[in-house]
């Protein structure tokens, strides 16, 4: 496809917040060129929420970001009615779930990855997948990307938007300090404690209380869904606590959840085991001892399957960016959204609500 030498927007990343970036400074009246390294635009969104896509919550809050007080800045207070406003002019129809999560009707994430592609192809902006950014230059007010695709190419543009989970060299480059990416909101590799075995689990779910641990002071604490894997463990509970677990922690899981030990026990008494409570195949491997399954510690390897971790954390530190515009204080034209910058929240929509809103911040201001 041709793409454009020159434009007003340059956008790096055609993720969900590239691309609510390239519809805001289109339908905004500008021209719009989207870079993204990936054979097609939006390819990440097919992967959120096991493939249902997660793409917001009804319930947003602040506490729920390593940033609460930049994501508020950016946000405001019609942070979630903005996200579902956007959607709406989509032509997206959408449900809500437990927790307040928010999912397309169809509960297919291909339904809101061809809205937002739909969108973005009527608002005139270009999308150039398979072009992967090599250089970005600074010449008075004017930027200038060059890309390597079908072969090299370069965007000259008067305003730019990084939009991109990772470039550690571009970003540099720029002279911007940034935190190093790291995936986030994946399964965690630990070792069962004696006894068990995480092979006889593999598969078994529980919704558990999972306690962080650090040096036996609680750290974090997720209330949901664990799922059992034969490196360690895995389910949303797990997912939040990644974003603040180490090698060498300990997580707690109470796979009760909190149900009153003398009750517990009388159950445990008429059914002549802990079946009643729990799973019987994790019953079974715990010896029907309630014990273990209110304090079942599991000790922290690290992170497991990094390459399917929902988040990239890390990025651009936001306190050089101006929370009205996302414009970089010190470099004018240049915006960042999305994973570019280090935010990032817990499982349930936050994640990619941060990237739809912080997307259209920046796009509008860019266009501008």
């Amino acid at each position: 496809m041709h793409v454009p030498e020159r434009c007003d927007v340059c956008v790096i990343g055609g993720g969900a917040s590239g691309l609510a970036a390239a519809i805001a400074a289109a339908e905004d009246g500008a021209s719009v060129v989207v870079l993204e390294r990936a054979p097609e635009c939006g390819r990440t969104i097919l992967a959120t929420g096991n493939g249902r896509c997660n793409f917001s919550n009804a319930q947003l809050a602040w506490e729920r970001y390593n940033d609460p007080g930049f994501v508020e800045a950016v946000c405001g207070p019609g942070f979630g009615q903005d996200v579902l406003a956007f959607f709406e002019e989509c032509g997206l129809a959408w449900a809500e779930e437990e927790g307040g999560r928010l999912y397309p009707l169809s509960r297919q994430a291909a339904s809101v990855r061809e809205a937002v592609l739909s969108r973005a192809g009527r608002s005139g902006a270009t999308l150039a997948p398979a072009r992967e950014v090599t250089g970005i230059e600074r010449d008075e007010k004017i930027w200038r990307v060059t890309y390597d695709g079908a072969g090299p190419g370069s965007v000259t543009s008067r305003s730019m938007v990084l939009a991109m989970g990772g470039g550690e060299e571009l970003i540099h480059a720029l002279g911007l300090a940034s935190s190093p990416f790291e995936p986030v909101l994946c399964s965690l590799a630990c070792e069962a404690p004696e006894g068990v075995s995480l092979d006889a689990l593999d598969g078994r779910r529980a919704h558990a209380t999972a306690r962080l641990l650090r040096d036996s002071t609680e750290v974090a604490c997720e209330t949901g869904e664990v799922l059992f894997r034969p490196y360690g463990l895995s389910g949303i509970a797990v997912f939040d606590l990644s974003r603040s677990a180490r090698p060498g922690d300990v997580i707690a899981l109470d796979l009760t959840c909190g149900i009153d030990e003398a009750r517990a026990m009388k159950l445990i008494e008429r059914a002549g085991s802990c079946a009643g409570i729990l799973d019987p195949v994790i019953a079974g491997e715990l010896k029907d001892s309630l014990e273990a399954a209110r304090d079942l510690r599991f000790v922290v390897s690290g992170p497991a399957e990094p390459q399917r971790a929902q988040v990239t954390r890390g990025g651009l530190a936001t306190g050089q960016f101006n929370p009205a515009t996302l414009e970089a204080r010190e470099l004018p034209g240049l915006f960042a959204c999305g994973e570019a910058l280090d935010i990032d929240g817990a499982c349930g929509g936050f994640n990619l609500a941060w990237a739809w809103k912080s997307g259209l911040v920046a796009g509008q201001a860019a266009a501008l």
